[in-house]
């Protein structure tokens, strides 16, 4: 069975359809049915001649070609329970796939028929299908799912936004196919390695890391990541919630390996999340080494604060710089903790209270300058009143005749800014020495 490989990403997911499997089909089932009816010839003419050459009569031909039916019948039973158990010794199925099911399917295909007997007979004319959702395949207990991870096809994939397969033939890269308007289709020798969710990936751990002062903290990072570029995503376009990027998803699943740190332990499957997460591992550490302790925690310090949004964008920039590499990217990092040694702690506690009650003076000698200069400022304002009204006074009576009503004005002006609690309260005491003297001395003229 040839099988082209696509070189381009826009070609995978139509590389093999539905009608490719079902003209693979009808090659597969006519050669075992050609076999069967030579079998059954060869042994019927063996039993024709033997019935001329003894002279046996009619009836006893016809009991023997029964027999010889029979003895067929027993043999393919035969040979079917022992494919089943060679079946079962090679691949060592779970319990709940039947290796029955799976040699009939594979053996004998599938017929197309009209859709009105294809209804009636589905086991004959309709492939088996599953599903792929949220980067995983539904079912995978049964035998649909386990023969399109370990054998292949003739299999319908479903695959629902979000979630996409990376195909190998082979032991070897075939192609990705992921969700869309067009169902792809498993071929024979195709099995599915990886079920890749599109969705983004979170990420939480804590490791330690050294200041440029030398000083070791311990700090707690999230991260946000997925596979495919975001921004090139159109929802409109594609109809589709998450970004899907088949040539995305081949370099990241690339970047898979097998993790075996401790023999003792049984190896761990190393992805493209645990592979962005050494970016950051590696990145962060670097960012962190080239700046002190109080540049990190201090926002008016000249490098830059650890958790201020310049210092983010900078992070997201380097670390997208390497990742974008294996098709990955980050959407967002956040530093959730930093766990200083103790004595550090304690040492930085007490530097800020020194910086704080600093603080503290400072905004408290501001305070009070701030009051001495609005009462300055009242007070100045008030004799300034005081004066003006004075002024307005000696506007209304001029020459010497005048010299009564002048006192007599200057008198009631001088009682009634005097008996006014606010403007007692903002003279100066000389100013009101002097304009106390001034009333007493026009009270006597009066």
């Amino acid at each position: 069975m040839t099988f082209p490989y696509p070189e381009r990403p826009e070609d995978w997911q139509t590389a093999y359809t539905i009608q490719q499997a079902y003209r693979e089909s009808r090659r597969v089932a006519p050669e075992v049915g050609w076999v069967s009816i030579l079998a059954i010839s060869l042994i019927a003419t063996y039993g024709l001649l033997a019935v001329a050459k003894s002279g046996l009569s009619g009836l006893m031909a016809i009991g023997l070609g029964i027999g010889i039916l029979i003895i067929l019948i027993f043999a393919n039973h035969l040979a079917f329970r022992n494919a089943v158990s060679f079946f079962r010794r090679l691949y060592h199925p779970p319990d709940g796939v039947s290796p029955e099911r799976i040699i009939n399917y594979r053996l004998y295909g599938r017929f197309k028929l009209p859709l009105f007997l294809s209804d009636l007979f589905p086991n004959i004319s309709q492939f088996r299908y599953i599903i792929a959702q949220e980067g995983r395949i539904e079912k995978k207990d049964e035998w649909p799912a386990w023969q399109a991870c370990h054998l292949g096809g003739p299999i319908l994939l479903i695959i629902f936004d979000g979630c996409a397969l990376y195909l190998e033939r082979g032991n070897r890269f075939s192609r990705v196919v992921g969700p869309g308007d067009k169902y792809p289709f498993l071929e024979w020798y195709e099995t599915i390695k990886y079920a890749v969710s599109l969705r983004p990936q979170v990420k939480e751990d804590k490791f330690s890391v050294w200041t440029k002062d030398g000083i070791n903290i311990s700090v707690r990072v999230r991260l946000e990541c997925r596979i495919g570029d975001p921004k090139k995503h159109n929802t409109n376009a594609t109809g589709l919630l998450c970004p899907y990027d088949p040539l995305a998803v081949k370099k990241a699943v690339e970047r898979y390996a097998l993790r075996w740190p401790n023999p003792q332990e049984e190896p761990s499957e190393f992805t493209w999340v645990d592979a962005a997460w050494g970016q950051v591992t590696a990145i962060l550490p670097d960012y962190i080494g080239g700046r002190l302790l109080d540049d990190l925690l201090i926002a008016e310090r000249r490098n830059g604060q650890i958790l201020s949004p310049e210092a983010h964008e900078e992070l997201l920039e380097r670390l997208n710089k390497n990742t974008n590499a294996f098709g990955v990217y980050i959407t967002d990092i956040q530093l959730v903790n930093i766990e200083l040694p103790k004595e550090v702690e304690e040492q930085q506690k007490k530097t800020w209270e020194v910086e704080q009650e600093g603080l503290a003076t400072i905004i408290e000698g501001e305070a009070k300058a701030y009051n001495i200069r609005t009462l300055e400022k009242a007070r100045a304002d008030a004799q300034r009143d005081l004066l003006a009204a004075i002024a307005d006074g000696l506007k209304l009576h001029t020459g010497d005749q005048l010299i009564e009503p002048l006192l007599v004005s200057l008198a009631r002006i001088l009682d009634e800014s005097l008996q006014t609690p606010m403007v007692r309260a903002s003279l100066a005491n000389e100013t009101l020495d002097t304009l106390e003297r001034i009333r007493r001395s026009l009270g006597n003229r009066q």
